[in-house]
C-alpha cells in the first residue's frame, strides 16, 4: 500500500460521491460510502498520514449524523463535499513530497462545531476533557449494543432480506459461469453493503460474518480462489445464515420469541480453510433423485413439479421447485451441478481467465524471444537462407499465435451498453425527463479485462448527459425539439483502438458559461485566447463544474475529473464536441488490448522509441524547401500543401541527434487529437509487434511514455505517446 493507492481510493469516494442523494440518504449509499472511509481511515494509519486518518475519521463521524437526522442534510453534505477535496491535497501532498505542508485545523474545527463537539486536538496535544457530546461515536472496540432506532433497524432488516434475495439469484449464475467477474461482482456488492449497514448500526455478529464472506468473494475477484462448487456451497450457507441473522433481529424487533441463537463457529472455520486454499468437505449434489432420496421433496411432488414445469410459461424444474417453495436455492444449486458435471458440451469449453491470462503473457514473451533471435547478428553472419527463411516463418507463425490467443479474451461490448441503458432509463425517470436510447456496435469487441475498467467512465459521462444535457420536455418543445431527447451509444474499431462515442441532441455546452467560470475559478485569464476545444476541455478539470446546484447525479465537480484520470489510466484519449442548442458528444478511444501494441522503431541519437503506428500517417524526408523556420515562431513543414509543426524529439529528451536538418533526417507525420505534427528521428528501424511492459509508478507519470517494451537485442524501448509528445513541444 502507498500513498498513490492511498489517492486512488480517495478518488473513488469522490466518485461514489456522485451517488449519494442530496435531500435523502438511504441505508445502502450510507453503506457504501462507509465501507470506503474504513478503508482510507486503515491505510492512512498504515502509511503515517495523520491528516488524512483525521479527515477521515470527521467524514465519518459526520456521516453518521446526517443518516441518524442530527445534522441538516444539506449542510452535511456541503462538508462532506469539502472535506474530500481536502483529503485529495492531502493525498497529492503525501504523493509528491512525502508530507503535507498546508493546514486541516479550520475544517476539522468547523466540522466539531457541526457536530456540535469541542474541537479535536492536533496531534500530540492533550484535551482538556472528553468531548461531551453522548451521541458522538465511540472507538469501534467499546461498541457493545445495537442502535436501536426502529425506523433505521426496519429499513435495514428490509434492505438486507432483499440483497440476500439478490445474493442467492447470482451464486445460481455464477455456477453456471464461474469465470464471470460480472456475477462475482454482484455478489460481492451486497455482501459489502451488509456489512457497511451492519458496521454502522453495531451489528457486529452480522457485520463480522458479511465481512468474511466478502474477503473470500475477493479472493475469488482477484484470482486468489477458483469459483469452485465447493465455494459456491460455502458462499449460500453464508447468505443462509446471514438470512436467518437478520430473520432473527426482526422477529426481536416485532416482538415475538427470538429463536435460539445461531451459532456460526462452524461456518466462519470453513471460510477460514477456504481463504487458505484448504479443501472444503464434499456435499452431496444432486437434482430429482437427490432431492427425493435428501426427502427435501418425494415422488410424487417431484412428478407433479415436472409436469408443472412444462406449463406456460415454461420453466426449468429447478426455477419450477424454488418458485413453489418446495426446495431452497441452496438444495436446486447443487444438483444443477451434479447434471453439469454428467454432461459435456462438445463445441465449448471453459477455461479459467488466470489460464488464459498466463497463456498470452507466455505468448507475448515467445514473441520477444523469437525477435530477439531474429535479430541476432551472430545468426545473421551465418548466411545460411534456408536457417533466415525458417526464422522468418517461425515470426509469422508466433505473430498469428499471439493475435489469435489475444482474441480468445475478446468479449462484444454490448453488455455493457446495455447496463448504460439501463442507467439511462433509471436516471431520467426519476429526473422527469424523457430520454430513449439507441445503440450502434453492439457486437464490436474489447478485451474483457477492460470492461469493468471503462464502466465508471461511461457512467460518469452517461450520468452528464442526462443531467447537464438533456433538457425538460417542455424545454425542448420550446425549442423546436422532439420532447422525448435521445442519447446515442456508438462503439467501432480504429485501427488499434476502440472508440466509444456518446451523444446526446440536449442543450450542448455553454462555452461562454464555461469560460466565465474558469476565469472566476483563476484556471485562466480573461486574455487567453482559448479555442473552442481548449474551453470544451475545461470540464475536465478537478473541481470544476457550473451547475447552478448540486443534485443528486451531478453537480459537485468531482466527476469528469474522474472520468478523464481514468480514461489516461487505460492509455486512452477523449475529445469533446458540442454544439450549443444541439447537443454534445464525448469520443473516448481506448486500445483494444492493455498488451500488445503495432510499433514503428525509431531511431534518435544513441536511443531508440516506439511510436504506435496507429497513430503514424507517413514518412517522408523532406527538402529543403518544404523546410520553414519564421522568427519568433515554431518550425513548420510544408507536408502535400500543408504546413505541420515540427517537433524534435532529441531536445524533447535532451539527446545528442546524428541530423539536426530535417532534410538529412526522417521525418514522421503523427495525428494526435483533432492535429497533426511531424517527429524529426534519425533513422527508421522497422515495425514490429511489441509487448508492453509496466514501467512502475515512478515512470507512469512522464508526459510523452505510455510505457516500455523489451526490444529484439534485449534492451528496453519506451513506448511514446504522440498527444503526449504533442504537449510537451506546445510547452517549450
Amino acid at each position: 500500500m502507498d500513498h498513490a493507492e492511498l489517492r486512488r481510493e480517495i478518488d473513488d469516494l469522490a466518485s461514489s460521491f456522485l451517488f449519494l442523494e442530496k435531500k435523502e440518504i438511504d441505508i445502502p449509499t450510507a453503506g457504501q460510502l462507509l465501507n470506503q472511509l474504513e478503508g482510507i481511515t486503515a491505510h492512512a494509519e498504515s502509511l503515517g498520514a495523520v491528516e488524512a486518518r483525521r479527515l477521515a475519521g470527521g467524514l465519518t463521524r459526520l456521516l453518521e449524523k446526517v443518516v441518524l437526522e442530527a445534522v441538516d442534510a444539506a449542510t452535511g453534505f456541503g462538508l462532506f463535499e469539502q472535506g474530500i477535496v481536502l483529503l485529495q491535497s492531502v493525498a497529492d501532498g503525501y504523493c509528491n513530497a512525502g508530507r503535507y505542508d498546508g493546514s486541516i485545523d479550520g475544517f476539522m474545527a468547523a466540522l466539531a462545531a457541526c457536530l456540535g463537539v469541542p474541537p479535536e486536538p492536533a496531534p500530540g496535544c492533550e484535551a482538556a476533557s472528553p468531548p461531551e457530546d453522548a451521541t458522538a461515536t465511540p472507538p469501534a472496540g467499546d461498541r457493545k449494543e445495537p442502535v436501536r432506532d426502529e425506523s433505521l433497524l426496519r429499513d435495514f432488516i428490509t434492505e438486507g432480506l432483499e440483497y440476500i434475495s439478490e445474493i442467492e439469484l447470482n451464486i445460481l449464475n455464477l455456477e453456471q459461469e464461474p469465470d464471470n467477474k460480472d456475477y462475482i461482482n454482484a455478489i460481492f456488492r451486497p455482501f459489502h453493503s451488509v456489512k457497511g449497514v451492519a458496521s454502522f448500526l453495531n451489528l457486529d455478529a452480522i457485520r463480522t460474518l458479511a465481512h468474511d464472506l466478502e474477503t473470500l468473494l475477493d479472493k475469488a475477484r482477484n484470482e486468489a480462489l477458483a469459483v469452485t462448487p465447493e465455494l459456491i456451497d460455502l458462499i449460500l450457507d453464508g447468505s443462509d445464515t446471514l438470512k436467518a441473522m437478520i430473520g432473527r433481529l426482526r422477529d426481536e424487533l416485532e416482538g415475538r420469541e427470538a429463536t435460539e441463537v445461531i451459532d456460526t463457529s462452524d461456518l466462519v472455520r470453513r471460510i477460514k480453510l477456504a481463504e487458505q486454499g484448504a479443501e472444503q468437505p464434499k456435499q452431496p449434489k444432486k437434482l430429482g433423485a437427490i432431492l427425493v432420496e435428501e426427502g427435501v421433496i418425494n415422488e410424487e411432488e417431484l412428478q407433479k413439479a415436472l409436469e408443472r414445469s412444462q406449463l406456460p410459461p415454461p420453466r426449468k424444474l429447478g426455477q419450477t421447485l424454488i418458485t413453489e417453495g418446495m426446495a431452497s436455492p441452496k438444495d436446486v444449486s447443487r444438483a444443477l451441478r451434479k447434471q453439469a458435471q454428467q454432461v459435456t458440451d462438445s463445441n465449448t469449453i471453459r477455461v479459467d481467465i488466470k489460464k488464459l491470462d498466463d497463456l498470452i503473457d507466455m505468448v507475448g514473451e515467445l514473441v520477444i524471444t523469437q525477435s530477439m533471435i531474429r535479430q541476432s547478428e551472430t545468426l545473421q553472419a551465418l548466411g545460411d537462407r534456408k536457417l533466415l527463411r525458417d526464422i522468418s516463418q517461425l515470426a509469422s507463425i508466433t505473430s498469428e499465435l499471439q493475435r489469435s490467443s489475444t482474441v480468445l479474451r475478446m468479449v462484444p461490448i454490448k453488455q455493457t451498453f446495455q447496463r448504460m441503458a439501463r442507467l439511462v432509463r433509471d436516471l431520467s425517470k426519476n429526473s422527469g425527463k424523457l430520454v430513449n436510447v439507441v445503440t450502434v456496435g453492439e457486437d464490436t469487441e474489447i478485451d474483457r479485462n477492460m470492461v469493468e475498467e471503462i464502466y465508471n467512465p461511461l457512467v460518469h459521462m452517461i450520468r452528464n448527459a442526462v443531467d447537464h444535457g438533456m433538457e425538460m420536455p417542455e424545454e425542448r418543445i420550446q425549442a423546436g425539439k422532439p420532447e422525448r431527447g435521445t442519447i446515442k451509444l456508438k462503439a467501432f474499431h480504429r485501427g488499434g483502438n476502440i472508440v466509444i462515442e456518446i451523444s446526446d441532441d440536449g442543450r450542448g455546452l455553454n462555452r461562454e458559461k464555461i469560460r466565465q467560470k474558469a476565469i472566476k475559478n483563476g484556471l485562466i485569464s480573461p486574455s487567453d485566447n482559448l479555442t473552442d476545444q481548449e474551453i470544451n476541455r475545461l470540464i475536465l478539470l478537478p473541481g470544476f463544474s457550473t451547475a447552478e446546484k448540486v443534485t443528486d447525479i451531478s453537480g459537485r465537480g468531482v466527476g469528469m475529473d474522474v472520468v478523464k484520470q481514468a480514461v489516461e489510466k487505460l492509455r486512452g484519449k477523449m475529445d469533446i464536441q458540442s454544439v450549443e442548442g444541439k447537443g454534445t458528444t464525448f469520443v473516448t478511444g481506448f486500445p483494444l488490448t492493455m498488451a500488445i501494441i503495432d510499433g514503428m522503431i525509431v531511431k534518435v541519437g544513441n536511443e531508440r522509441y516506439i511510436l504506435p503506428t496507429v497513430a503514424i500517417r507517413q514518412l517522408i524526408r523532406p527538402d529543403r524547401a518544404a523546410y520553414n523556420c519564421i522568427v519568433g515562431e515554431a518550425e513548420t513543414i510544408n507536408v502535400m500543401g500543408r504546413l505541420l509543426p515540427l517537433v524534435r524529439l532529441h531536445r524533447l529528451f535532451d539527446i545528442e541527434p546524428a541530423h539536426a536538418n530535417p532534410w538529412e533526417a526522417t521525418l514522421v507525420v503523427m495525428e494526435g487529437e483533432k492535429r497533426s505534427k511531424c517527429l524529426l528521428v534519425d533513422e527508421i528501424l522497422g515495425k514490429e509487434e511489441v509487448v508492453i511492459k509496466n514501467l512502475g509508478e515512478s515512470l507512469k507519470r512522464i508526459k510523452g511514455v505510455s510505457g516500455g517494451a523489451i526490444l529484439g537485442d534485449g534492451n528496453v524501448g519506451l513506448i511514446l505517446d504522440p498527444e503526449g509528445l504533442f504537449e510537451m513541444a506546445e510547452a517549450n
